[in-house]
This record gives C-alpha cells, sequence and structure tokens, in this order.
C-alpha cells in the first residue's frame, strides 16, 4: 500500500523520479525549519553551531538523531559519491556530544539519499553580518555569532538540468540570537525593537 501522497502524485501523472525529488524537498524544508541556535562550548566567543560553505551546509536540528533518542542533532547536507560512479545529495545526522564544540561526529554518521544522481549542489545564504548591516546573498557565512535569514540550494543534475532553486526561511525569531548580559542574567534581543 503506497502512502497517500504518493498515490495521489502518480494518480496525477508524476513520475517516480519527480516523487522523490518532491519528497526529499519536503523532508528538507521540514529538517531546516526545526533548526536551533546552539551554541557550541566556546567561553571565548559567541559561535553558534552553524556552518555555512557552497559545498555543504552544517546545522543544528531539533528533530532527533534517532527514532529511540530525544534532543539536539546535528545535521550535514552535501554531495557524496554513491554507487556506480554516481553523485548524490545526502544528508547525516548524529547526537552531539556534552562537550561539542565542532561538527565532528557527522564524519562517522551513515549518509541518508536525498536526491541522487547530482552533479552539484550549491548553497548560499542571505542575512546581516552584523546587527547593523543590510543583509545580502553570499556563498558562504562565516559570520559565527549570527545565523542567516534564508538557505538557498541551486542542484545541477547528471543529466544537465538544473532544477528550480530551493529557499528555505530559517524560522528563528530574533530572540534566538540574543545578547546576554551576565550582570542581569537576562536575554536582550539584538536588534530594537
Amino acid at each position: 500500500m503506497l502512502p497517500n501522497i504518493t498515490y495521489e502524485l502518480l494518480k496525477r501523472g508524476y513520475s517516480e523520479k519527480d516523487i522523490r525529488k518532491i519528497l526529499g524537498e519536503n523532508f528538507l524544508r521540514r529538517e531546516m525549519t526545526e533548526l536551533f541556535p546552539m551554541r557550541w562550548k566556546d567561553a571565548t566567543a559567541v559561535k553558534f553551531a552553524f556552518e555555512g560553505e557552497q559545498e555543504h551546509l552544517r546545522f543544528v536540528s531539533s528533530r532527533p538523531a534517532g527514532l529511540q533518542q530525544g534532543g539536539l542533532s546535528l545535521v550535514g547536507l552535501d554531495v557524496r559519491e554513491g554507487d556506480a560512479r554516481t553523485r548524490n545529495l545526502v544528508m547525516r545526522r548524529a547526537l552531539p556530544d556534552d562537550e561539542a564544540l565542532d561538527f565532528g561526529p557527522l564524519e562517522k554518521a551513515d549518509p541518508v539519499l536525498l536526491l541522487s544522481n547530482v552533479e552539484s549542489a550549491q548553497f548560499s545564504y542571505f542575512g546581516a553580518e552584523s546587527d547593523f548591516a543590510e543583509p545580502r546573498w553570499s556563498d558562504s557565512w562565516p559570520h559565527k555569532a549570527q545565523i542567516p535569514l534564508l538557505v538557498k540550494l541551486r542542484v545541477k543534475m547528471s543529466d544537465g538540468r538544473v532544477l528550480p532553486d530551493f529557499v528555505i526561511r530559517v524560522m528563528l525569531g530574533i530572540e534566538a540570537g540574543c545578547l546576554e548580559s551576565s550582570f542581569q542574567r537576562g536575554c536582550r534581543p539584538r536588534r530594537p525593537s
């Protein structure tokens, strides 16, 4: 028995390949909307656990890494070599350890196929580098004390097709990137409201 969404898409004439793409996009969108603003354990700087490069994206999700586990998970997206000399867009998930300083645990995680036969996947990021700069698009996100507002994924398939850009709004409120006040033990917004 097929899931309802798959059955309805097949009934409307979508190919199996298109359905896999749609389901992969929905899964990715769901994952990105669960982005969590975890900070690395670094007493010298505010560093969010978010790593955005043109070839890969790493972040923390509030969705657990496994069915039996609760809590946060580290998530990585990139293109990896697959079977029969193909390249695939994959996602890896792992639990962060208590003293997490980076995305190291992702290297040991098993990849989950999101999209097969991919030539390239390019990420870009929209946001401001500081509270006083105007937001703009860039191919990487080096701003450790900020999380971008939007993430765009452009995928080129092995057959030369370029899929429509996939843009995801990061669903964080302004208080997620608050500045802590150790004197008052409170949190104030980054920007005046």
